[in-house]
């Protein structure tokens, strides 16, 4: 088990010490380094966007999916670490909703 522990810290860091190295990792040609640079400088450019119309980001979206929970990574800075997912809140239909009154 300790060497499972090993293998997890020494991977992660290798694989989250930064961005800076993941070109290096993808190709090393002119091209693909450009196609990595697009990318990334679109994903920002539409993740801005998202947040300036205070609606999910590319990254919250992807967290949501993977956890079933409603995910905002901005409420960190509201709420703090616990309040970054959260159940999402299902409306009944109007026509349930008189039923129940």
């Amino acid at each position: 088990m300790e060497i499972m522990k090993k293998i997890l810290i020494v991977s992660s860091l290798v694989l989250l010490n930064a961005c800076q190295a993941l070109p290096a990792w993808i190709g090393t040609s002119a091209t693909t380094y450009e196609t990595y640079k697009t990318i990334t400088f679109t994903k920002t450019g539409v993740d801005v966007a998202l947040a300036a119309n205070d609606m999910p980001t590319t990254n919250d979206i992807a967290l949501s999916k993977i956890t079933g929970y409603d995910c905002k990574l901005t409420r960190v800075l509201d709420e703090g670490l616990e309040a970054v997912c959260k159940e999402y809140k299902v409306d009944q239909h109007p026509s349930e909703r008189e039923k129940d009154e």
